[in-house]
């Protein structure tokens, strides 16, 4: 851990401490320009700090033969938000997205700032650059500290993003566990929402930061528990509201949310089952879309999303096909459950929280009935109606 602080807290005392402990090495760089030179730079060595041990670069430092130089007093930007540029150019030119976190550092001296750029080491490496092409990684002791990976490097890479895959399937069977405590009932449909960093590697929150989180006011009403109780777990917190159904959301250390909710209230009990609205599930598709994009905001962090959304046990049960269910027809699918999914950028997670929900709605509608299977044109439609009217 290079700083004593969350990046996000960083200080102008805190790159000058920095500086002062920290010569260039395998894990540590400095640029004393922002052009289009460092700029074209940034992919081969945010990667390669990435495939490595991780790395922090600092934009607005002079170094000579890698010592920085004093006095230290940052550069100015042209940019209006210089971090936003990097993750843009992260975004579009390393593959999967690294895990970046930006920090602008104003400095004493008036009109000049630094930009700080940490990258942790990351378990879904190896990242490649120049449309997927190459894969850069770091090295001690020579002028230039990044080189081309060699195959077995990029073997062990990939083995190790395996591994680290598990931690999705992991998160939720500890999850459910907490489900069945705060008595969330699976033995009849339900609706159930994941979404988190594709491939879990690292916390982007502490358990404490997370509880803080839930426990803001705006926050549980954005996420549609105004009155959830807030419950802390070993992996993080959750929300559990108790109404005519029991609820609830887990959102863990490494940035999953879990989201259940049953079709039936409590006092179902397995009798005849009566049609379903099928469009409601959109609703909570948007909410935790939106909390989601929200709390990666908080966290300060960038990352590829999963996003998942699932109708399970509905075999043999009927839904309404339109947005009133006593003027369309019902319809039903074999399956015993349907899924949905889509990966998204989290720096578009907000914008695209519409489209988003429009493309799992439309996957999840598309098994049900006999009729032609409606466009996502149709789908959106409907949705803007739908959410206009809630």
């Amino acid at each position: 851990m290079f700083f004593s602080k969350p990046i996000s807290d960083l200080t102008f005392e805190d790159v000058e401490e920095f500086c002062r402990r920290f010569q260039e090495n395998i894990r540590v760089e400095y640029k004393s320009t922002f052009d289009d030179r460092v700029k074209n730079k940034l992919p081969k060595t945010l990667s390669s700090f990435a495939n490595s041990y991780g790395g922090v670069l600092i934009v607005g430092i002079s170094a000579s033969a890698g010592v920085p130089r004093e006095p230290f007093e940052g550069i100015e930007f042209p940019e209006r938000e210089p971090g936003l540029t990097v993750q843009n150019i992260c975004r579009d030119n390393i593959f999967p997205e690294i895990p970046l976190f930006t920090r602008f550092v104003p400095s004493r001296v008036a009109g000049k700032a630094f930009l700080v750029l940490q990258v942790n080491e990351s378990a879904k490496s190896p990242h490649a650059i120049e449309n997927s092409t190459q894969v850069y990684v770091r090295t001690e002791g020579a002028t230039e500290k990044t080189q081309l990976a060699d195959i077995d490097r990029i073997e062990r890479m990939l083995l190790r993003r395996a591994d680290v895959s598990r931690r999705w399937d992991e998160f939720f069977s500890q999850s459910w566990n907490f489900a069945r405590s705060v008595n969330v009932n699976q033995k009849y449909a339900y609706r159930e929402i994941r979404m988190g960093p594709l491939y879990p590697a690292e916390a982007l929150m502490t358990r404490e930061a997370i509880d803080a989180f839930l426990n803001d006011p705006w926050h549980r009403q954005a996420a549609g528990f105004r009155l959830g109780q807030v419950l802390r777990s070993p992996i993080g917190a959750l929300l559990a509201r108790d109404e005519n159904v029991d609820r609830f959301l887990d959102v863990g250390e490494l940035g999953i949310l879990h989201y259940v909710e049953p079709l039936y209230d409590r006092g179902y009990q397995g009798e005849t089952k009566r049609t379903l609205d099928f469009w409601p599930m959109a609703v909570p598709i948007l909410k935790m879309v939106r909390f989601s994009a929200a709390l990666i905001d908080h966290a300060k962090a960038s990352c590829e999303l999963r996003i998942e959304a699932h109708l399970r046990k509905i075999e043999g049960q009927s839904f309404s096909s339109g947005l009133n269910p006593n003027r369309s027809l019902p319809i039903s699918t074999v399956a015993d459950s349907v899924p949905a999914a889509v990966q998204v950028s989290s720096q578009d997670l907000a914008a695209s929280a519409l489209d988003t929900t429009v493309e799992l709605m439309y996957q999840l509608r598309w098994p049900f009935g006999q009729q032609p299977a409606p466009s996502r044109g149709d789908v959106r439609n409907l949705l803007e109606k739908y959410l206009d009217g809630t």
